[in-house]
């Protein structure tokens, strides 16, 4: 790992950060009680699978292929979207995503930072 570029230390640690988010709570309830859930309970490992093929080349030291890169960083993204959106709930217009949720959602962001990167090597 000393000689890896930056690019592929920047999707390394988007990996990192979206497994760090699956123990952080990914929907909240506060009405009369309080309830939560992790990423683990809302089935959000099945994100991480986005992941395989930019960790695959960070660690094999291969080139990721850009559209592809942006694709899966692209559906991850607007997945999480969709997901917090339908967190929303119809009566009171509340949104009940919570933390986890939107650390996911950067780590999307931060993937596509890293196959940019990637790209310009």
């Amino acid at each position: 790992m000393a000689n890896w570029t930056l690019s592929k230390k920047v999707v390394l640690a988007s990996a990192i950060i979206a497994f760090i988010s699956l123990f952080l709570k990914w929907a909240e309830v506060n009405f009369i009680f309080s309830a939560s859930v992790n990423g683990f309970q809302q089935q959000g490992w099945l994100f991480l699978l986005i992941f395989i093929y930019p960790l695959y080349c960070a660690f094999k030291a291969k080139k990721v292929n850009t559209i592809g890169g942006y694709v899966l960083s692209g559906l991850g993204f607007v997945g999480m979207i969709l997901y917090i959106m339908s967190l929303t709930e119809p009566l009171t217009g509340q949104n009940l995503a919570s933390t986890g949720a939107y650390v996911m959602l950067i780590s999307f962001i931060v993937l596509a930072v890293g196959v940019f990167l990637d790209s310009k090597n």
